[in-house]
């Protein structure tokens, strides 16, 4: 088949490495792939340095790609065109839209299947819209079981549960899990309101005992304010921020334990990472974050109050026992989540359309 994704830019997001990674896996399969990207690193404000990387990567496994441009946000008729000409050049079976952005321009291209992933818990957009996108979208996919229920409520069509997965060639699984006296919690994502890291620094901040320090991978608008957090909580000098990394693989292989705190989510890429890498985690139940957790038994979910939040973090600095029996859970049960299993459903919906 011809198929062709469009998703935002090429950035170090969940649901851009995912469609990157599913991407790649398709076209070894010997199909044809082409990514459309809606917006420049330049324009949304990401670092260029990585999206070259990303779009070497792409072109390394032979997909082709293409930019309809930021001005298309403020002005889809700027986006369907792009849309268009990417269409009449490549001539895709199949067109699997990652943003509502895109959905909504490729319902206006002729002959052609419509299939539409929602990548959050949050619609992001009024109800009214996807009664629009129903008319001319063929299939939707939700990530996690709470993406799939949110689609069900606004989607007339199909709704497919495919949950995210992660290419584990990338990852460096943990063959011996350590003791270690200092233990490493690592975060990697974005430093931003979605990700709620204040609950995490305040949940430290309530811990008596110095066996910990916390690395932070990623950057984002809450990069300051986060540091004067931690300074005003007494902390700064456990944490290290880490900016935009490149070496995430050895990071979670570094890791004792995998840290997310927040306040809503899909079925987060990055906690997928570490799963398959056999870290145990600890994470807020929020989106898909806890089914992971339920189907591979690798750690603790909490709500996103301070009191538990800090509990369970002193559980798992302070039990081994556990953390040893999660990485095993992890490394026997996580085979679930590569990518091999996702295609293998996308596949079978792209060929029943």
């Amino acid at each position: 088949m011809n198929i062709m994704h469009v998703i935002s830019s090429a950035a170090a997001g969940g649901a851009e490495v995912y469609v990157k990674d599913i991407s790649i896996e398709m076209r070894k399969r010997g199909h044809r792939v082409f990514i459309a990207f809606l917006d420049r690193a330049e324009e949304a404000g990401r670092e260029q340095s990585y999206e070259d990387k990303f779009l070497a990567e792409l072109r390394d496994n032979g997909i082709e790609f293409g930019f309809v441009g930021a001005r298309a946000r403020r002005n889809p008729l700027k986006g369907v065109a792009a849309l268009r000409k990417f269409q009449r050049a490549f001539k895709p079976d199949l067109i699997h839209s990652h943003l509502y952005y895109a959905a909504i321009f490729s319902a206006f291209l002729p002959r052609v299947k419509r299939v539409y992933t929602h990548h959050n818990i949050k619609l992001r957009a009024n109800p009214i819209l996807y009664r629009f996108l129903d008319r001319r979208t063929h299939a939707y996919v939700g990530i996690c079981n709470a993406c799939t229920s949110l689609l069900k409520q606004v989607a007339t069509r199909d709704v497919h549960h495919i949950d995210n997965a992660v290419d584990a060639a990338r990852l460096v699984p943990i063959e011996n899990y350590p003791d270690r006296a200092l233990v490493t919690l690592l975060y990697v994502g974005r430093l931003s309101e979605q990700k709620n890291l204040a609950l995490l620094l305040n949940a430290l901040s309530r811990i008596d005992s110095a066996n910990y320090r916390l690395l932070l991978a990623g950057s984002g608008p809450e990069d300051a304010q986060l540091r004067q957090l931690a300074s005003e909580l007494g902390i700064a000098e456990r944490l290290d921020f880490l900016g935009n990394v490149d070496n995430v693989s050895s990071l979670l292989k570094e890791a004792d334990v995998f840290v997310m705190s927040s306040a809503w989510e899909g079925l987060p890429i990055a906690q997928i990472e570490a799963t398959l890498t056999g870290l145990p985690v600890l994470v807020t139940d929020v989106g898909g974050c806890s089914e992971i957790v339920e189907k591979v038994d690798n750690g603790l979910v909490v709500g996103v109050e301070v009191e538990a939040y800090a509990d369970a973090l002193k559980k798992m600095l302070n039990d081994y026992s556990a953390r040893l029996r999660y990485h095993r859970n992890a490394i026997n049960n996580s085979e679930i989540y590569t990518i091999s299993k996702s295609v293998d459903k996308h596949l079978d919906l792209y060929h029943s359309l």
